[in-house]
């Protein structure tokens, strides 16, 4: 062993730097197997890993008592040291075990590694003599290389596959807080989203323990606007960030722990602030709907009430003139005394009538009735096919009848309904006595144009000998019109 004192010196410290790089990177190495899963025997191959930084270790000593002068070559361990012929002996030991391993695993690739390592033992340096340097130098080469490979192929297995250490870097990249703690509530993991997290709220950053952590939180949630749910604590841990913490029990290694997760709800909590503003928009759209319910149906009720005074209206006033012209006949015979006694205790049943008959029947109902009292209704033409154009066509001939027989006295009302192209005209004329000058208008009139007016058309009275009325309406007989019928009965009432 004493040759090795005999080398120079620079190719010792050479051998010193190349066998101390070698154990560092075998070290690295060796972790990297350790942190594998899909590695079996994980243990046994772990500890022949270390035990070849243990041969890189002896000879890193050898190199560096070789380049001291020693003649006998120590193992420094200040205060101690230890000769290393005896400890190269360590060399024969891992060469065992490496053989071993490579016979159960079937691995003839460790056939160099394991000779080299045979080699490096008290006898074969003695029986080597000066050239042993050659042995040292080509042990440092093939070690050198060995775990410099190893160690890319770990880096590069890292980045491909799931390790211990990914693990925990992907549980540190986590975007959810999480924190692990034992029974007494020491702290066994934490990732960077929850420190920063608690930190945000006013925590220690190297805090250590989660003792009353889940308390100080619920109360910082009351406090705050956060909220204490059944799934946990709702707390805005910044202006931008809310977060729901959440806490149960995991085991981790065989141990149970209390898990405490932080949940980024940022986005479900601006949805619920949109959806509470959506309820609160749709409560306020309800109360006006049901306010707006309610006036139409004061409305509507007010519109039945007008409604029914202009059916009251149309029929007392038809019945009233009848009956006052049949007063002054000089020799009423008794069957028109008949008719006119049904037709007016029939006032009550005209009023119980639906409010849309059919319009033709409401006309020759008018000329049926007009005719007991000796007035005669020719009507010639037809009535316009749209139900609104019709309903005012009927209600303005039964108000023209009307105002004929009680202010004019009229014997004969003549109605012409003629239509050209798209322009209907409807004409009412009596025979009865001229209108006075100052002719003073009353409901009925006014309301007869209004109602000519609602549908599109024009109304023109003549007070002249005779007496006519004149409605023109130019439109198609498909067009539809305004309901005109409220407006009618609204004029009368």
């Amino acid at each position: 062993m004493g040759v090795l004192s005999h080398m120079p010196l620079v190719v010792l410290l050479a051998l010193l730097s190349v066998f101390f790089l070698a154990a560092f990177t075998q070290a690295v190495h060796a972790l990297f197997i350790a942190t594998r899963r899909e590695v079996s025997p994980a243990r046994v191959i772990f500890a022949y890993e270390m035990l070849i930084v243990v041969h890189l270790a002896l000879a890193c000593c050898t190199a560096n008592s070789a380049s001291r002068g020693f003649v006998v070559l120590l193992a420094q361990f200040r205060p101690y040291a230890f000769p290393l012929d005896a400890l190269l002996w360590v060399n024969l030991a891992i060469a065992a075990f490496g053989l071993a391993l490579a016979i159960a695993k079937r691995r003839p690739v460790m056939t160099l590694e394991i000779v080299l390592i045979a080699l490096c033992t008290p006898p074969i340096i003695s029986l080597l003599g000066d050239n042993c340097v050659y042995l040292f130098i080509l042990d440092a080469a093939f070690f050198l290389f060995r775990t410099s490979a190893g160690l890319v192929l770990d880096i590069r297995h890292a980045s491909d596959s799931i390790t211990q250490l990914s693990l925990i870097g992907a549980l540190d990249n986590l975007p959810e807080g999480l924190v692990w703690a034992n029974g007494n509530g020491r702290i066994q993991y934490m990732n960077d989203a929850m420190r920063a997290d608690l930190a945000s709220l006013g925590f220690a950053t190297d805090l250590s323990e989660t003792s009353g952590l889940w308390a100080d939180l619920g109360d910082m949630a009351r406090e705050k606007s956060g909220k204490v749910l059944p799934e946990g604590i709702r707390l805005e841990v910044s202006p931008d960030k809310t977060c729901l913490f959440m806490r149960d029990k995991v085991s981790l290694r065989g141990v149970r722990c209390r898990r405490l997760v932080a949940v980024d709800v940022t986005g479900e909590e601006a949805l619920n602030r949109e959806l509470e503003e959506a309820n609160g928009l749709l409560r306020m759209a309800n109360d006006e709907l049901r306010e707006s319910l309610a006036h139409v149906q004061s409305v509507a009720q007010d519109e039945a009430i007008v409604r029914m005074k202009a059916r009251v209206h149309d029929t007392i006033g038809q019945r009233l003139s009848i009956l006052h012209r049949f007063l002054e006949a000089e020799n009423p015979t008794p069957e028109a005394l008949g008719e006119v006694k049904r037709l007016a205790g029939s006032i009550v049943d005209d009023l119980s009538e639906p409010e849309t008959p059919d319009r033709a029947s409401q006309l020759d109902s008018i000329v049926g009735a007009f005719a007991l009292i000796g007035i005669e209704v020719c009507v010639k033409g037809s009535l316009p096919e749209d139900d609104d154009a019709a309903s005012v066509f009927v209600n303005i001939v039964r108000e023209a009848a009307t105002n004929a027989a009680k202010h004019a006295q009229a014997k004969h009302v003549d109605v012409n309904i003629s239509r050209i192209g798209n322009v209907t005209l409807l004409r009412v004329v009596n025979d009865g006595m001229p209108a006075p000058a100052n002719l003073r208008m009353g409901c009925g009139i006014p309301g007869m144009r209004r109602a000519a007016e609602a549908i599109g058309g024009t109304f023109d009275v003549s007070s002249n000998d005779p007496f006519t009325i004149e409605v023109h309406l130019e439109r198609p007989e498909s067009a539809h019109a305004p309901n005109v019928r409220a407006v009618y009965e609204k004029e009368l009432s």
